[in-house]
């Protein structure tokens, strides 16, 4: 894989950008796998500064042009510019206990982070997160090492607006915000539209609405495949795509119903994270983020 990308950096270098349409070649010929951009919103939607700067970056600033899904389920404004700084405490010396503190901190707010996940869920959700950028850290190194952030290759990487990660990002901050809303289960869908109607209108006058259904996200992305978002206008708000998003961008993907809540419910747990990302995801986000950051 590797060499494939060296091999192209070192016949191209730095090119002009290349069009829409030139892209897909390209990327191919760079390894890039099919999966790249639902595997890289996968991958980048908890992602902070701190753990950019841990993993990837050490000099990375807050304007660091890496989109991730925004952790405050109240806020209209599904996906973030750039990874924010969490507030990790320096106080201690590890990332795993920095990232355990941020959860703790926040496990009284129901409205942060995934829907409907217990506090357990949340912490494993954070650690199988630390592992896939652990895993990434060492392809990193060499991309590094490899490719020109001026090539071809990175300009198609840069363009999420045309090549589906900023896409793939705000159908994630649904799935997310409102599980199981892709799964085809219309009674459920309904009542994310309904409940979300009344939930504007209690904010009109001032009040609040909790519209959640049951269950939640269940890292589906390998499942989903590629999703077709013509017609999908994510500008728009949640009350106005919720209808398109559940009969557009239907795959299957329905929300977790077990929570990590015993040793049997843990088992189902485990085997999901375990699953990570073949070598070809690892290799696709160090790609993605050299290009991002460099």
């Amino acid at each position: 894989m590797l060499t494939t990308i060296s091999v192209v950096f070192l016949i191209g270098g730095a090119m002009t950008a290349p069009t829409t349409g030139e892209c897909p070649n390209i990327l191919d010929a760079a390894g890039v796998s099919q999966m790249f951009a639902p595997m890289i919103a996968h991958s980048i939607h908890s992602l902070t500064l701190e753990d950019i700067r841990y993993f990837f970056e050490e000099d990375a600033t807050e304007e660091n042009g890496i989109p991730t899904v925004n952790m405050d389920l109240n806020s209209d404004r599904r996906v973030l510019p750039d990874a924010p700084l969490a507030g990790y405490d320096d106080d201690f010396s590890t990332i795993g206990m920095k990232t355990f503190d941020v959860v703790m901190r926040n496990m009284n707010r129901t409205w942060w982070g995934i829907t409907n996940f217990n506090t357990l869920d949340k912490l494993t959700h954070a650690f199988h997160m630390a592992e896939i950028w652990d895993k990434t850290a060492e392809q990193y190194k060499l991309v590094k090492q490899l490719l020109d952030p001026e090539s071809e290759i990175c300009g198609c990487i840069t363009d999420i607006e045309n090549n589906d990660v900023l896409n793939y990002l705000n159908l994630l901050a649904f799935k997310i915000k409102y599980p199981g809303i892709t799964s085809g289960n219309t009674t459920l869908t309904d009542q994310y539209i309904v409940s979300r109607a009344k939930r504007s209108a209690a904010y009109r006058f001032g009040g609040g609405y909790n519209f959640f259904g049951g269950g939640g996200y269940d890292f589906g992305w390998k499942r989903s495949g590629l999703a077709n978002f013509d017609g999908i206008d994510f500008d728009l708000s949640d009350i106005e795509l919720l209808k398109d998003i559940a009969d557009k961008l239907m795959d299957g993907d329905e929300a977790v119903t077990e929570q990590v809540d015993s040793a049997e419910h843990w088992q189902t747990w485990r085997e999901m994270v375990k699953e990570g990302m073949d070598e070809s995801g690892y290799y696709d986000l160090a790609v993605f983020l050299f290009c991002m950051l460099n």
